[in-house]
């Protein structure tokens, strides 16, 4: 079970520069301990982009900004998982190339 408190303890409210333990009991005979502060793990956040494809295509071009190579899960209009080749363009941008044109969703995380 993990265990997470403050250094030196301290009441709420935290700070994001706050110094957060994060200790692993479960992990005996080793116990794993962490350093870290509530601002590095809010930068663990999921952020994510809906993209709409309103007119049908075979070839979906992404402009995202979520500064990584995120996972894309598609389905056309009628909510139906769609597979396409996926490539990575940059950190910020997605070509999907599909088979077929069609409009629909893709959902990036």
């Amino acid at each position: 079970m993990a265990i997470i408190t403050t250094y030196p303890f301290k009441k709420a409210p935290l700070n994001k520069e706050d110094e957060i333990i994060i200790s692993d009991f479960l992990s005996v005979p080793k116990l794993k301990t962490k350093t870290t502060n509530l601002k590095a793990i809010s930068s663990f956040n999921n952020v994510s982009f809906d993209f709409t494809q309103g007119i049908p295509s075979a070839v979906w071009n992404i402009p995202h900004n979520l500064d990584k190579y995120p996972s894309v899960t598609v389905v056309n209009q009628s909510k139906q998982v769609m597979i396409g080749d996926v490539r990575y363009i940059d950190k910020d941008n997605v070509t999907i190339i599909f088979s077929a044109a069609f409009s629909g969703y893709a959902y990036l995380n």
